[in-house]
């Protein structure tokens, strides 16, 4: 009995946390971690002694200070949904690692195996949700909230799930094509709105991360995760010359500081593009003149405004020949 009345006041809280405007994952995720709390510490009655003694147990452990910073945010708003206003230890917040950002020949490999599975209900469906991570930018929690009605005339309509922007987003015209068949051909007919579903009914947060998670260590990096692919989509819209501001659009940003996170992240990789063409200019060919010895370096797939030939001339004198 009282665990059922535990669970219900974590559904209330949960409720609360929404109202107060949280996601729902990240609701969920809060109210899963007082739940784990639960087992270590009194979370009925703030006792700051014993909160005390729970992170020096968890320090020498070796838990991470981000960890316990989170933990103790998560028991701030409990104790504040429960009408106890406290503050409770903080911990200076360590760099960022960069994100994880997915490469394009572990994405050919992923789709490439998904459609090879013969459970066409769960694989074609799996090959699609990863498409439309890749070609919306959508977080996991937008994705399972995707309704068929929300795709509509080569677009998808995107509900925000940090309350930021809704927005509808472009498909490429073979995934639009591709979510119409599954549509009308293998989409489990468990949930009558849900765009993509599993025995169940709507596809939830935890199988959706269980088997991005499961793809990734097939292939050899455990750190795939369903955000991964919204850091590939935002970077390679950068990298090829889209504006910030409309990329901001497309993510659903209610703020360009937050698309601004992906600006160094894509001159990284504008950086390892412009090293392996530089790489490949200095392969030439000599070609030897009458009055100048010439340089022919073949500029890759550039192309040029004023419709040169992608050829670069280097003259013996000039004081920028490398040769």
């Amino acid at each position: 009995m009282e665990n059922e009345l535990f669970e219900q006041k974590l559904q209330e809280f949960v409720t609360w946390l929404i109202g107060n405007g949280d996601s729902v994952s990240t609701a969920e995720r809060r109210a899963r971690r007082i739940k784990t709390l639960k087992k270590a510490i009194n979370i009925e009655k703030l006792d700051m002694k014993q909160i005390y003694s729970y992170i020096e147990s968890r320090m020498r452990k070796g838990i991470k200070k981000k960890t316990l910073r989170i933990e103790m945010k998560d028991l701030e708003y409990w104790f504040k949904f429960l009408g106890i206003n406290t503050k409770l230890p903080t911990f200076k917040k360590e760099p960022a690692p960069e994100p994880f950002i997915p490469s394009d020949d572990l994405i050919k490999s992923i789709l490439n195996y998904c459609e090879k599975q013969p459970n066409k209900e769960v694989w074609v469906r799996n090959k699609l949700i990863i498409e439309t991570f890749i070609f919306t930018g959508a977080r996991i929690g937008e994705l399972i909230n995707l309704n068929l009605e929300d795709l509509k005339d080569g677009s998808i309509y995107i509900r925000s799930e940090k309350n930021e922007k809704n927005r509808l987003v472009p498909l490429p015209d073979e995934l639009y094509k591709e979510l119409l068949e599954y549509i009308s051909k293998y989409r489990m007919n468990t949930d009558s709105r849900a765009l993509f579903t599993s025995k169940r009914g709507r596809i939830d947060y935890f199988y959706l991360r269980k088997i991005i998670k499961e793809l990734g260590k097939k292939f050899g990096k455990p750190e795939l995760h369903p955000h991964s692919f919204r850091h590939y989509y935002a970077t390679t819209l950068l990298a090829n010359g889209m504006d910030i501001r409309m990329v901001q659009i497309l993510l659903g940003h209610a703020s360009i500081s937050s698309t601004q996170i992906y600006t160094h992240i894509s001159q990284q990789k504008v950086g390892e593009i412009a090293r392996d063409l530089l790489n490949r200019l200095f392969r030439f060919e000599k070609i030897l003149g009458n009055s100048e010895q010439k340089v022919q370096i073949h500029v890759g797939a550039l192309t040029y405004r004023d419709g040169g030939t992608g050829i670069l001339t280097v003259c013996p004198e000039s004081p920028h020949n490398f040769m």
